[in-house]
């Protein structure tokens, strides 16, 4: 047919490819997509463009991360026009930039995605359109391309490179095959065959003692001259024998003998061991079978599999099953600033990617060469093949009793085979034989794109219960109280999103059951981490400003957390007005507030020390006001002057008398702030590793009065300034050091007072509204840093040598302001930076008035990478409590195989003896094993601790102990 044409395309294969017409029609055909087009069809790859009166289109679409392109032929019907797309003049140009004609066929390949926008008739027709057989037939082999380079002119596309595999040339014969027409070669000596543009992912690398090919043609040049050329379409098949090592990608295949179908990418190996790497691991994946077959460039199925990551001949920790389907789908990694295939640049192949999944039946987990688990169905993702138990522990103390904690991957358990990308699912199954069965789940995901929202994404749940049927020890006077409930437990979880449109949205939950259990099972948690709340607010920013709208509900009956519904927060910062001369900042904010005091404890002995703090009450009501600041930048030679007033509007429909009340605050000062510097390159000591010494020094004060027209006093705190556990504190606080009584906490040691005198007032952005009141203070500080340059000569980077900042209040006001102290809140930060490895450190506070809180510490960090750490250090309280407290901690790694970790602490004072851990880790093979003590004087509670957790493949909370790196197993090779 005149003017048809076979085209493999030059458009690149990154763009989508997108078709359009006005009419089609649609039904599948084997493994292709056929559709008939009708009316103005258009279709465009990046800059090639053709368009028809009507067209033929097969689709052969590829598998999501499968590594193939998706490919489309063409066939074009009637006044048919195809623009490459290439500029005329490039290299690329190997002929004319547009073709015109009466039909056309082609192929385009898109490693993107195939889009077509018609309306359609799905079903195949009645009757086939004579278009459908004329595509068919213009389908058969006919002569090059115009918009590729002619025969003749230009290499193949297959490129096959014999080489000896020792110093001994290569022998072999090559003879044809009668009944084929192919061409036969037989090489008896080591050999490597090389075979480039075999697919996207370079060339295929074999090495092996002997080799049978069958080739269309070529291999008699092959193996006379080492290299021959052929089309990539043409058959290639390979036989070898005796030490193989077959290279595809970055996988690697070891055999004795195997056959490989290199056109079709198909082959089936015995006494197979496949090593592929895994993302975000530097170890290697390790398969061994019996026989493994591969079914395609990515798929295999092996009988009698096992999969580890060891490089030992005998692992200690191993994967084995009857069969296994084994998925490594492989595909080029694109570079982010060109989009092309990225290069390696020390071996100059295509860096390639992997998704690993695998399918088997009969499994069984071994542990030390002995069967530890058996499951008869796995859907696994290999990125994290610690098949089933992530760990297992097994600890024994008074407190919880024998406990035995199997952590498991909920994945792999129930058999999902496409789990949500970027995702861990985990379940606990748990026994603790002083409380009774516990269990529970955690998941976490993260991603670029949800629920058709585009925008990155992360988040967490957990959930975690136990039926108790014991006792709480918390520690001190509270080692037997009756848990509030019997069914305990606590579902905690968040999740942020944020928009390209600057639309932020956030959302928490957390559900407690009572009021001691995070204190007793996450006491970490309870102590360091933040409140569990039920809130989402959605945020948009917008250059220097925030809109947000919150809302929270109140679930825990037994904590004083105040329950939104909702809340409306603006936030304007830096603004800038009349040329510069003022910045404006403002904070506005409206809601509806409800507070509910917590519930009274039901043990007797939580109860005893069980009181309301001052600004607590049921009270509820709208809560609005603005703060708004204006401030005026000045510069007085090297003194940055900043002169400002602030203004407080707000409302409160409840106050702690159920009262309405409304209040006015103003606030004037003056911001200051000098630099210094000096530095002297002479200095240089090898015994502080000193090369050269700048001392730079920055003075800053904050002088301001203030006034309101309320007292602090009437404000319950809506906005609150302590967590749970610190508000739990300060109620047995009251008991434990003012001996209780009527009344409450001395406002010496109330926090509103201590937040009002540090002036966090003076802030737009003041986390509680509620403090403000009469006030006049002038803050100094300076903020001093010692600084060298170490490291080798020519490679040398800026350090701190010695920080020092120190921070002190003065009140011109003391017995109004301060409790009679005219100075008070006095601090220091001290970090000595010795060397890389030694590090002094000490703080300091100091209240001045009576009984007021003073507070030293001072310690030493030894850190040496790869070996271990110690600290040391001393810390002194005096005030309404007084200890001085000795705590140290260190951690060795005694050999190649063994960590060992300690901790204690030591009050001089009443208390005596806190706590001390040891805990010793043997590094195994496959996983490591954890043995450890805990003494816990304050509970009466000493405890015993086994842990065996697989070491392949480890999550990020294996990789360090104490400081002391542990690499993954295999990343050395044999250990």
């Amino acid at each position: 047919m005149q003017g048809q044409q076979i085209d493999r395309l030059a458009a690149d294969p990154r763009f989508a490819i997108a078709i359009k017409a006005e009419h089609g029609e649609h039904w599948r055909q084997g493994g292709y997509e056929v559709w008939r087009l009708q009316g103005d069809c258009v279709i465009k790859q990046g800059g090639f463009v053709a368009t028809a009166d009507q067209a033929v289109i097969w689709i052969d679409r590829a598998e999501a991360h499968s590594g193939r392109p998706s490919r489309a032929i063409l066939y074009l019907e009637q006044n048919v026009v195809i623009d490459s797309g290439v500029p005329q003049g490039t290299q690329a140009d190997a002929g004319p930039r547009t073709w015109k004609g009466p039909s056309w066929l082609g192929r385009l390949h898109s490693f993107d995605a195939v889009e077509i926008r018609t309306p359609v008739s799905l079903g195949r027709p009645a009757v086939i359109p004579a278009i459908y057989q004329r595509g068919v037939d213009a389908r058969s082999p006919v002569q090059q391309a115009q918009f590729t380079t002619p025969a003749g002119e230009g290499p193949p596309a297959r490129r096959i490179i014999v080489r000896p595999r020792s110093n001994v040339r290569v022998q072999g014969r090559v003879f044809p095959n009668p009944q084929t027409g192919e061409q036969i070669a037989v090489i008896t000596t080591g050999v490597r065959v090389v075979v480039e543009g075999a697919d996207a992912l370079g060339k295929l690398d074999i090495e092996t003692d002997r080799i049978v090919i069958w080739a269309a043609a070529g291999l008699s040049e092959a193996v006379a001259n080492g290299e021959s050329r052929q089309s990539d379409d043409l058959p290639l098949e390979f036989y070898l024998e005796g030490n193989i090592v077959f290279r595809q990608g970055d996988r690697v295949i070891y055999a004795q003998r195997m056959y490989y179908n290199v056109a079709e990418r198909r082959g089936v190996v015995l006494d197979a061991e496949v090593l592929t790497p895994v993302p975000e691991y530097q170890g290697l994946l390790r398969l061994k079978a019996d026989v493994l077959q591969q079914l395609d460039a990515n798929h295999f199925i092996a009988s009698g599999g096992a999969v580890t990551s060891s490089r030992l001949g005998v692992p200690q920790y191993w994967f084995q099953s009857d069969t296994v389907e084994f998925e490594d789908l492989q595909f080029p990694q694109l570079d982010p600033f060109t989009g092309q295939p990225a290069i390696d640049p020390e071996t100059g192949d295509v860096r390639v990617e992997h998704k690993l999944r695998a399918s088997s039946r009969n499994n069984f987990l071994y542990l030390g060469g002995v069967p530890v688990l058996y499951w008869p169905v796995l859907e696994t993702d290999l990125t994290k093949p610690t098949f089933y138990v992530d760990s297992v522990r097994v600890r024994s103390d008074s407190v919880f009793g024998t406990q035995f904690m199997l952590d498991v991957d909920a994945y792999q358990l129930f058999g999902i085979r496409d789990p949500l990308p970027d995702s861990d699912w985990g379940l606990s199954l748990d026994y603790l034989s002083l409380r009774g069965p516990a269990g529970g789940t955690d998941f976490s995901y993260k991603g670029s794109q949800l629920f058709g929202l585009q925008g990155p994404f992360e988040g967490q749940i957990e959930a975690w219960g136990v039926i108790d049927h014991g006792l709480d020890n918390l520690g001190a006077d509270r080692r037997a109280l009756v848990p509030e409930a019997t069914n305990r437990g606590r579902v905690f979880g968040q999740h942020r999103q944020v928009l390209p449109s600057g639309l932020q949205i956030s959302a928490e939950v957390g559900l407690i059951t009572d009021r001691n259990f995070l204190e007793q099972y996450y006491e970490q948690e309870w102590d360091q981490q933040k409140d569990h709340v039920n809130a989402i607010e959605i945020k948009q920013f917008l250059d220097n400003q925030s809109l947000s709208l919150y809302a929270n509900a109140h679930t825990s009956g037994f904590f004083n957390q105040t329950q939104s519904t909702p809340r409306v927060d603006h936030y304007l910062l830096g603004q800038p007005l009349l040329n510069n001369s003022l910045t404006w900042n403002a904070h506005t904010y409206a809601g509806y507030e409800q507070m509910r005091v917590p519930s009274t404890p039901t043990d007797p002995v939580d109860a005893a020390k069980f009181r309301l703090l001052a600004w607590e009450a049921d009270r509820e009501g709208l809560v609005a006001g603005t703060r708004q600041e204006i401030n005026a930048p000045l510069e007085a030679g090297p003194v940055k002057l900043t002169p400002y007033a602030l203004g407080d509007a707000s409302y409160w429909g409840d106050d702690l008398t159920g009262t309405d009340v409304a209040r006015l605050y103003g606030q004037v000062g003056l911001r200051s702030s000098i630099s210094m510097w000096k530095s002297d390159p002479t200095v240089r000591s090898e015994l502080y590793n000193l090369n050269g010494l700048a001392h730079k020094v920055v003075f800053e004060s904050d002088i301001f009065f203030a006034e309101a027209d309320q007292d602090i006093s009437r404000f319950p705190l809506y906005d609150p300034l302590d967590d749970d556990s610190q508000e739990a504190f300060r109620r047995r606080y009251f008991f434990d050091d003012f001996g209780g009584g009527p009344g409450n906490i001395p406002i010496k040691f109330d926090e509103r007072y201590f937040a009002l005198r540090s002036g966090m007032q003076g802030n737009v952005t003041a986390p509680s509204a509620e403090i403000a009141d009469d006030l006049f203070l002038a803050k100094f500080g300076v903020r001093q840093r010692w600084q060298t340059r170490r490291g080798l000569p020519g490679q040398e980077r800026v350090v701190d040598w010695i920080v020092l900042d120190i921070d002190a209040i003065f009140y011109p006001k003391p017995d109004r302001d301060n409790f009679g102290a005219s100075v008070g809140m006095i601090d220091y930060d001290f970090k000595w930076h010795v060397g890389d490895r030694l590090t002094i450190l000490s703080d300091g506070y100091m209240d001045t008035f009576d009984d007021g809180l003073r507070t030293i510490s001072i310690g030493g960090l030894l850190n040496r990478p790869g070996v271990g750490r110690i600290y040391v250090g001393a810390r002194s309280i005096e005030g309404p409590i007084s200890s001085s407290i000795l705590s140290g901690s260190f951690s060795y790694r005694m050999s190649e195989k063994w960590i060992a970790t300690a901790g204690g602490s030591y009050d001089f004072g009443p208390t005596g003896n806190i706590g001390q851990t040891l805990a010793f880790t043997r590094i195994g093979e496959s996983y490591l094993l954890r043995l450890g003590l805990n003494v816990d004087v304050s509970r009466g509670n000493v405890g015993l601790a086994f842990a065996v957790e697989p070491r392949f493949l480890p999550s990020s909370r294996l990789g360090n102990i104490g400081g002391v790196q542990i690499p993954p197993a295999g990343v050395m090779g044999l250990e």
